[in-house]
């Protein structure tokens, strides 16, 4: 039953209209009636055009954080302790994947966890540049993005981009109606990734993000688009001008694609830009040209 997402014990139906979706659902029904599956009817939601499925709203659109959930966060006061701060870095990680450059937002809010204890009650020292990220961390939550569900015969592109202390990365797909944001991946740099170049930054950008996006990508052509211009030359170079690392990165990151773009720093804002969707509208992005900006 390729129309059924099931996890455990929750089921996710999925039809393209009324009748086929009875049809659909008498299937489920009778599979569930061979195997002695028994419902609870409360628990149960049937027929609807929209649905909460592990967390997040599922749509015909696409899927988006539970409005309620997320509308609460604009009033959270700013932590007074470490498990307080906790609390709230734990909401923000359960939406990281709707929002673009996550980890570098949260970096220096991450950074008073590190080595302490789960309910540590240490008071935080706020400074201007943390009480900066809290606010941005409340403002992207508020301002999360629409993920849009995969289509067959679409092109996809991933835009990666790495900084001094994370990387980040999107996944698109091109369809009738523009370019569409599927998932964003982002991760904070450790000490030694840090000291990497920018060209070996970016090149393990490109490496974690095609990891992650894997199960989305694994079988079909897509365009990585880059704003360091030395990466889009790095199947090009001889081998032996290559360290053991950067070959293993360059034989992962092969093995799904060479096509290999770069995209002006200045532009490389398209991935917020097109992800900017606002969670009470469910809108279609602004077309996008990521081929045109290339050549540009």
């Amino acid at each position: 039953m390729d129309f059924c997402g099931p996890y455990f014990d929750d089921v996710l139906v999925a039809s393209e209209d009324e009748d086929q979706h009875l049809s659909h659902l008498k299937q489920v029904f009778q599979r569930f009636e061979e195997n002695d599956v028994v419902l609870n009817a409360s628990k149960s939601v049937l027929g609807e055009t929209s649905v909460i499925f592990l967390g997040p709203v599922v749509t015909a659109e696409g899927i988006f954080p539970l409005p309620e959930k997320v509308a609460g966060i604009t009033n959270f006061p700013k932590p007074e302790t470490v498990k307080e701060l906790r609390r709230l870095m734990a909401i923000c990680n359960f939406y990281r994947r709707f929002i673009p450059h996550a980890a570098r937002t949260q970096a220096v809010l991450n950074s008073y966890l590190k080595g302490v204890k789960k309910n540590d009650r240490t008071l935080i020292l706020w400074t201007e540049e943390s009480a900066a990220a809290f606010e941005k961390c409340k403002k992207d939550l508020t301002e999360a993005t629409v993920l849009y569900h995969p289509s067959a015969d679409a092109s996809f592109a991933i835009v990666v981009d790495a900084s001094d202390t994370a990387v980040g990365a999107a996944l698109h797909q091109q369809t009738s109606k523009g370019w569409q944001p599927l998932a964003f991946f982002s991760k904070t740099l450790s000490p030694a990734q840090r000291s990497y170049s920018a060209y070996d930054r970016e090149l393990l950008t490109a490496y974690m993000a095609i990891k992650y996006f894997r199960h989305m990508v694994e079988g079909r052509s897509f365009t990585l688009f880059t704003d360091h211009k030395p990466l889009v030359y790095a199947f090009k170079q001889k081998e032996d001008k290559c360290t053991p690392r950067q070959l293993r990165h360059l034989d992962l990151i092969g093995h799904f694609t060479t096509d290999i773009w770069y995209l002006k720093g200045s532009e490389n804002v398209v991935t917020d830009a097109l992800s900017r969707i606002h969670i009470s509208t469910i809108n279609t992005p602004s077309v996008v040209d990521f081929n045109k900006m290339a050549r540009e």
